[in-house]
């Protein structure tokens, strides 16, 4: 071993763990989680919504970041919760993609499906959503920004 890796690894060990964190966090990459989930009733329908931030066309899937602590099936059940009041189950990960020269920084956005099992009556938090309602998927692609209208297709089969 060169002697350059024996000091290296005599400092590492030295330093302890709470330093060698610290040293990881700053050295590698930190990212956000972005979730979007396609979330069907038990008629195949898919859940839209009004969002009050977006800009152009505000009309797209639930959507929100992953919190620490939280995995990405309990972040979209809580994005959904919070903004729907909906509780959805049979989630799962359908596609992760990493955005690694984004605007706001690195981040890697996961497309979930899940479930609202009825009676599954949408009731907007009036916040963050203004409007939310499950409509048959040839309205939700009438409706949808663009970048939603793929992941539609990931997860319905029509």
């Amino acid at each position: 071993m060169a002697p350059v890796h024996r000091l290296a690894t005599a400092v590492w060990r030295r330093i302890g763990g709470r330093w060698q964190w610290r040293l990881l966090r700053w050295r590698e990459a930190t990212f956000l989680v972005g979730l979007t989930g396609v979330v069907l009733d038990d008629d195949e329908r898919v859940l839209i919504q009004v969002h009050r931030y977006w800009m152009g066309n505000p009309c797209g899937l639930p959507s929100g970041w992953a919190s620490v602590g939280e995995t990405w099936e309990q972040g979209l059940v809580r994005e959904v919760q919070e903004e729907t009041g909906l509780t959805v189950t049979d989630v799962r990960v359908v596609r992760v993609t990493p955005v690694a020269a984004a605007r706001r920084g690195p981040r890697i956005e996961v497309l979930l499906a899940a479930r609202a099992p009825a009676p599954a009556v949408p009731r907007p938090d009036g916040t963050e959503v203004l409007a939310a309602e499950f409509v048959d998927v040839a309205e939700a692609r009438r409706r949808l920004r663009p970048e939603h209208l793929g992941l539609i297709d990931l997860v319905v089969t029509s």
